[in-house]
């Protein structure tokens, strides 16, 4: 692994592979009691490198901090189990570009205001207690394996390859969570 590379503020280059973070909409309102705000956030990847590589965000979840830097515990829970299929294996080409992003929401429970999203596993993760002010957010993206596997039913594992192995951390991205 090379020694990351920043070439954009909110972009870092590991081993050829450009990650960058994507925030989209810089101001979310806070939602009335009754309803929600659709959120998106995202990653984008550039393949600068000479070989074509598989990337699965099949269970991407944003990392978020506060102003004050102190990052925001995030929970999860699983009420089903799904496996990836081949669709969630994306191939990238030399100097192709991939933009992938998550759906949340902003949403009250229990008298709070939370952050809640659904990863590809059937697990869905929440962070609690979210109040106006400025927040950062970034992905974690990290893989060892050199093949993704995937069960096709009755018939054998299918290996899909090459993967990118690797572990980066996309660059914070600020956001403002506002009163409407």
């Amino acid at each position: 692994m090379t020694v990351p590379e920043s070439s954009k503020n909110n972009a870092v280059e590991v081993d050829g592979i450009q990650f960058e973070t994507l925030v989209p909409e810089r101001e979310l309102k806070i939602p009335n009691v009754e309803s929600k705000t659709k959120v998106q956030f995202g990653i984008s990847l550039t393949n600068n490198s000479p070989i074509s590589y598989r990337f699965m965000f099949f269970c991407l979840s944003p990392e978020i901090k506060r102003e004050n830097g102190k990052l925001i515990q995030r929970s999860y829970a699983r009420n089903a189990t799904n496996l990836p299929t081949a669709s969630d294996f994306l191939l990238v080409h030399p100097k192709e570009s991939l933009t992938f992003f998550i759906n949340c929401q902003l949403c009250w429970r229990d008298f709070q205001l939370r952050l809640t999203g659904y990863d590809g596993t059937g697990g869905v993760w929440s962070l609690y207690n979210l109040r106006p002010g400025v927040y950062s957010v970034r992905f974690s993206y990290k893989n060892r394996s050199k093949t993704g596997k995937i069960d096709v039913g009755m018939t054998p594992w299918q290996f899909l390859e090459p993967m990118w192995t690797g572990a980066v951390a996309t660059p914070y991205e600020e956001f403002r969570i506002v009163h409407r």
